[in-house]
């Protein structure tokens, strides 16, 4: 069965939006120090098949160091 083209611009539409509120989410985790929260915000876009843009993957280099050295601690 095909989809109207409005119905698959909606269904795109929609998930990039849920795509920016994730990573919106990501960083406001990583804002309050909540690195593991923004880290999993970052895994939920790639699980939904997303590849993350360039800017989260030096993002989540950083909370992934963060995190380790609160561990540490």
């Amino acid at each position: 069965s095909t989809y109207p083209r409005e119905a698959l611009d909606r269904a795109s539409d929609r998930h990039l939006a849920a795509v920016a509120r994730s990573l919106g989410w990501a960083r406001e985790s990583a804002a309050r120090g909540d690195y593991a929260d923004a880290l999993g915000w970052v895994r939920v876009v790639e699980a939904i098949g997303d590849a993350i843009p360039y800017e989260y993957v030096a993002k989540r280099q950083a909370w992934l160091s963060a995190l380790a050295a609160n561990r540490a601690c």
